[in-house]
């Protein structure tokens, strides 16, 4: 009876120790589960109201629209189905992506610093901790920090850049926009007259090495005609070609009368003797006359006049380089003023008269949604813990 009894005696305490762990299992899970609310959403959502109620410090947002714009837009010979159907100039809309990178870039970050003391005036954001700009921060987080105060954002179908900028109080916001257009209108400039001058440079040093070689060719040449006496070799070898065919027209002219005066009068007759001497004076000029055009003495008029010719080829040649030279220097003024780039702003920044960030409704309803599904998931973990463990 006594083993019966202690056997009974232990089964009855082994359930109730069972029966305790359970029932303990479960009010532990249904106090999990009322104060599981509290911790994903009473909490998170009490917080982030403290932060926007106490620390937060409103931020005001300046927006200005610019566009980058050409003389040579509008020009019929550009026009494409693209720009018909609404698109922008694709020459704008390259030198509108170069601008953005540009003010997003570190070297915008350090001309406003030093002109707005950029650092100073985000470094004031009073119990703002979420937001404020610490003294000894890195460049690299320094430049995250700027980007994320700025906003840049390009509309391919107008061809407009929005800009955006933030400031805790609505003076500086707008200031910072404006030094950013005044800043980007100058990097505009610059570029364009950059692109322009490189482009001129070129051209005038042609231009230069052009009438250098002009200048060069025609010393030669004023040189050649002094060394030799001789304006135009050409001219005097023709000149002396038409003398000679002169001579000989008129050489066979009076061997034309020698036969005639022979027919009637003796070899030793005065007017013989006269009209053989004349001929042979004749004969003699002729000589001396082709001597001056072909004879193999250096200075001969037809190679004169090759040589000339060469030095004149030159000349010609070197003239029209130089004037090929002045009309691209002249083509090129007209193609910079062309393509010189201007900053057009269509939107000018204005003062803030309301915070835009934080958003507070945005905030609290995102919060909550949030809190909401990690609510809902925290629950669902819980219940599948709870079915493996039955």
């Amino acid at each position: 009876m006594n083993i019966k009894q202690r056997l009974l005696s232990k089964t009855f305490s082994r359930k109730s120790i069972a029966f305790y762990v359970a029932t303990s299992t479960k009010v532990r899970n249904i106090d999990i589960q009322r104060h599981l609310w509290k911790a994903v959403i009473a909490l998170p959502m009490s917080l982030l109201i403290i932060y926007l109620i106490i620390f937060s410090q409103p931020r005001f947002v300046s927006e200005s629209k610019v566009a980058v714009k050409r003389p040579n837009d509008l020009d019929t010979s550009s026009l494409n189905v693209g720009l018909l159907l609404g698109a922008s100039n694709p020459s704008s809309a390259e030198d509108s992506l170069y601008l953005k990178e540009y003010m997003n870039s570190p070297d915008m970050l350090q001309i406003l610093d030093k002109k707005l003391d950029f650092h100073r005036a985000f470094g004031q954001s009073g119990w703002d901790f979420l937001f404020h700009l610490p003294a000894d921060i890195s460049a690299e987080r320094y430049l995250e920090y700027y980007r994320a105060r700025l906003a840049v954002d390009y509309d391919e179908k107008t061809g407009l850049l929005t800009i955006q900028t933030q400031g805790f109080t609505p003076e500086f916001a707008q200031v910072f926009n404006q030094t950013i257009l005044k800043e980007s209108e100058r990097f505009i400039n610059e570029l364009s007259h950059k692109i322009s001058r490189e482009q001129m440079q070129f051209a005038e040093d042609e231009l230069q090495q052009a009438k250098e070689r002009l200048n060069l060719s025609k010393n030669r040449l004023l040189s050649y005609q002094n060394s030799n006496n001789v304006l135009d070799p050409a001219a005097s070898a023709e000149a002396a070609t038409t003398l000679v065919n002169t001579l000989v027209s008129k050489k066979i002219e009076m061997e034309a009368d020698l036969r005639n005066l022979l027919t009637y009068l003796r070899e030793d007759a005065p007017q013989v003797v006269s009209t053989r001497n004349a001929i042979k004076s004749l004969q003699a000029q002729i000589d001396v006359e082709q001597n001056k055009i072909t004879a193999p003495d250096g200075k001969k008029l037809n190679s004169m006049a090759a040589d000339f010719e060469d030095l004149k080829s030159t000349v010609k040649f070197d003239n029209d380089l130089y004037a090929l030279a002045l009309q691209a220097i002249e083509k090129t003024r007209l193609e910079s003023a062309r393509k010189l780039k201007t900053l057009s702003v269509i939107s000018s920044p204005q003062l803030p008269q309301e915070s835009r960030f934080p958003d507070i409704p945005y905030l609290l309803a995102s919060w909550l949604l949030v809190c909401c599904l990690l609510f809902g998931t925290a629950k669902l973990l819980i219940a599948i813990i709870e079915d493996h463990k039955d």
